[in-house]
């Protein structure tokens, strides 16, 4: 556990144990969840006071006529893993009324969590890791992939997501897909079934246009920065019921994965931005921090939401391909053997649903940026899932990762940490702690598209030196204490302890 921290920016007033609050603010109701051993950094705050700053925009734009009057910014909440963003502090939640932000989700659109649970044990792996590395550098980066598509079967991926490519390709093509129609009974274990409506394919024609199979390389990309597939150990069993519900038996092997739309929801994010910022009324001040406001249901929203639905829809293809790309290397190199999906969900998105009386009670918008949900009894899922929503809250590379079920609190807008949360930025987390790293780099195994072993690869330093440059900026030492995010996750009920999880191997773009 880290030491207590105690220092609190001025600009915050703690409530109670898990809860600060911003000085004088009035509306709308802000709510940050951090206990005192989770550190708070004050850019995140001037970020969130920006975010603030949409209360004013929509009363300028209601007046405006561009949004209708019911419209209203109705609850703010930040998760313990805040840290800030790019105009939005990750582990922000916004709950809206009569419009939506399209930036509140950024550009990696449903980025997100996947976990599979598998009947190998931790020894079988620890015993096979050289053989392992091998493949999974040959299946991730050296072309070992074969997720060959149409142009139909893309177009039925992008507008109906895993059930629409279910009924698109037959269990008799080529590749991974007949790995994908034997995992097809796992997909209602995906939120959504991972299939989001789509209308339209709206700029995506570059990427459909060939009508024979191709092999695409954006299929089955981990991408970079902070995302990963990591071979995992069961630790730690801390709900037992929930646990033996969802599989997850000490000593097993499981499979995680944090990846989202990679280019595709950029490409997606930089389109629909464009035309909302064209959009916005002429002679307002348009935000620094890009948080644009659009109304709820008009041609340029139902624009956006094919849009995000697009990308979210590929983010959902591809963390099941990067999970069957890990399920097909350890079966060929351990044996095969029986596992389960427990839970897929996006943690960048925006949720369309309405309220019981008493919070909300009208249909409302529920921006998650960096912020899983974790909903309880108004959840519909699988019978296993009655224990709540599977939260999947990974720590940083090299330390344990948790299994939380939800609780549906409404204060937290049934939301929670998608991690531990960085504690230095990417360029600081360069500077120093040079002997930490190449002891962690010593003792842990992370494979990534340069093998470090390779004797061609020693006469060029420069190639090895810029790759450990950006492992190290996802370091240990670079992110919170997982465990003091977890303890304010239980402390305040939003999400109920099940396992730990410790890493043996992690696979990074």
């Amino acid at each position: 556990m880290s030491k207590r921290h105690s220092f609190l920016d001025k600009r915050l007033g703690r409530l109670d144990d898990t809860r600060l609050i911003v000085k004088g603010l009035t509306h709308p109701e802000t709510t940050i969840f951090a206990n005192k051993d989770v550190l708070v950094e004050s850019s995140a705050v001037d970020e969130l006071l920006q975010v603030l700053e949409l209360d004013q925009t929509v009363e300028r734009l209601k007046e405006r006529k561009f949004l209708p009057d019911s419209a209203e910014l109705l609850k703010v909440v930040v998760t313990p893993d805040v840290h800030k963003g790019a105009g939005i502090p990750i582990g922000t939640v916004l709950a809206t009324r009569g419009f939506v932000v399209p930036a509140a989700v950024g550009n990696d659109i449903g980025c997100g969590m996947r976990l599979h649970t598998t009947n190998w044990k931790a020894e079988e792996v620890l015993s096979k890791l050289d053989e392992l590395e091998k493949g999974f550098r040959h299946t991730y980066f050296e072309g070992g992939r074969n997720i060959p598509m149409t142009h139909n079967q893309r177009e039925a991926l992008f507008l109906h997501g895993l059930s629409g490519l279910a009924n698109a390709v037959p269990p008799t093509q080529e590749g991974l897909w007949q790995k994908f129609h034997q995992h097809a009974s796992e997909i209602p274990h995906v939120m959504a079934h991972g299939s989001l409506r789509a209308n339209r394919t709206e700029g995506l024609n570059d990427f459909m246009n060939e009508a024979g199979l191709t092999r695409d390389g954006q299929v089955g990309s981990i991408g970079g920065g902070n995302h990963f597939v990591e071979i995992q150990r069961i630790e730690k069993v801390l709900d037992a019921t929930t646990a033996y519900a969802w599989g997850l038996k000490v000593g097993q092997v499981a499979i995680m994965i944090h990846s989202g739309s990679v280019a595709i929801g950029h490409l997606c994010a930089e389109q629909y931005m464009t035309a909302v910022q064209n959009a916005y009324p002429r002679g307002l001040k348009h935000p620094s921090n890009k948080l644009y406001v659009i109304p709820r249901d008009n041609a340029l929203t139902r624009l956006f939401f094919d849009s995000l639905h697009n990308a979210a829809n590929f983010a959902f293809a591809n963390r099941l391909f990067l999970a069957l790309m890990a399920l097909d290397v350890l079966e060929r190199t351990l044996g095969p053997r029986d596992t389960s999906l427990v839970y897929d969900a996006p943690h960048n998105l925006i949720w369309n649903e309405v309220r019981p009386a008493g919070l909300f009670t009208e249909e409302t918008f529920v921006h998650r940026k960096g912020a899983c949900p974790a909903r309880n009894t108004e959840f519909a899922g699988p019978g296993s899932y009655r224990y709540g929503e599977p939260v999947l809250v990974p720590g940083s590379m090299g330390s344990s990762s948790y299994v939380l079920a939800g609780l549906g609190n409404p204060e937290a807008l049934w939301s929670a940490s998608h991690g531990a949360g960085r504690r230095l930025s990417r360029g600081e987390a360069l500077k120093g702690n040079n002997a930490e790293f190449e002891e962690f780099m010593r003792t842990y195994r992370v494979v990534t598209p340069v093998d470090f072993n390779r004797q061609d690869l020693r006469q060029r330093p420069d190639i090895i030196a810029r790759k450990l440059d950006e492992i190290k900026t996802e370091a240990p030492y670079a992110y919170k204490d997982v465990g003091a995010v977890v303890e304010t996750l239980s402390q305040a009920g939003i999400a109920k302890p099940v396992a730990e999880l410790r890493p043996m191997m992690t696979i990074k773009g």
